[in-house]
């Protein structure tokens, strides 16, 4: 789609195979994947009688242990069949992070932590499959409410990976609540003279790199100049990829937004919220119209 369809105008493409594969050959694939980030893994695979019984068992010569339940990834392939290996990516990416988790070096380098957004959903899955993979009653992740069904979590981005920063990793750099926030905003502040901003006529997208576009409204006031609307400037922050804003006063292009923001929230492999968010005293408020 050419920058939405000149601005909120138009259906999304929703490609994909007119046929998705059935659980049983989704697992199949799922296992396959596994095999291929670990060649040395032990699996099966089981079915009950519900979809949310699914899961694959899986462990390592090292002790290592994990069950990945595939009822919400199985849906997640469902409503967009085109992000099958985003799926099958971020999952092993997870255990990955748990893995590391689990022997994390001594030293951290805060200019490496990053804010990320995500949702409740995914921070209820998460926790989920963090327990089923091994990490016990230790939290793997830092989570903070940020606006409506949004969330706030961070991770350290290095050269070499990208994993969810922890609580006793964030008490490791001395990094308390606020400390920890101020310190990522700061990191983030780096890529703003990357930030590209497209649009006109009250309607615009926000660019980066296809990791942290959402993470940019954090940031809004440093570069709301770029966009000029009729009221306070209106968020569908609907994956983390996909980044629009209007004017709360211009009624034709929210309903727009409204509408295009929950067909990506719908298809997008990295998908966030379709709720609407407004930036208001200097904060993310969700939009009630």
């Amino acid at each position: 789609m050419s920058i939405f369809s000149k601005l909120f105008g138009g259906k999304r493409d929703q490609g994909g195979p007119a046929h998705p594969m059935d659980l049983h050959s989704f697992a199949d694939r799922y296992a396959a994947a596994l095999r291929a980030a670990w060649p040395e893994a032990q699996l099966s695979i089981a079915h009950g009688a519900l979809v949310s019984d699914a899961r694959i068992d899986w462990s390592l010569p090292d002790g290592f242990k994990a069950t990945h339940f595939l009822g919400n990834s199985y849906q997640r392939y469902l409503d967009a069949p085109e992000s099958l290996e985003a799926v099958f990516a971020d999952q092993i990416a997870s255990a990955r992070d748990v893995q590391r988790g689990l022997d994390r070096p001594a030293a951290l380098d805060v200019a490496t932590i990053l804010p990320v957004l995500k949702t409740r959903g995914w921070h209820e899955i998460a926790l989920q499959q963090a327990r089923s993979t091994g990490a016990g009653d230790r939290i793997p992740f830092i989570v903070e409410p940020l606006a409506g069904d949004l969330v706030l979590t961070y991770v350290e981005d290095t050269p070499d990976s990208m994993s969810f920063l922890s609580p006793a990793d964030a008490e490791r750099g001395g990094l308390d609540g606020e400390a920890l926030r101020a310190q990522a905003l700061s990191n983030l502040s780096r890529f703003l003279p990357e930030l590209k901003v497209q649009g006109a006529d009250g309607r615009f997208v926000a660019r980066l790199d296809r990791n942290y576009d959402a993470s940019m409204v954090l940031l809004f006031e440093h570069w709301s100049e770029r966009v000029q609307v009729q009221g306070d400037p209106v968020f569908a922050i609907a994956a983390r990829d996909e980044v629009m804003v209007c004017g709360s006063e211009d009624r034709q292009s929210v309903d727009s937004l409204k509408d295009i923001a929950a067909q990506i929230a719908q298809s997008s492999a990295y998908n966030l919220s379709d709720a609407l968010f407004v930036h208001r005293d200097g904060e993310l408020r969700v939009f009630a119209d």
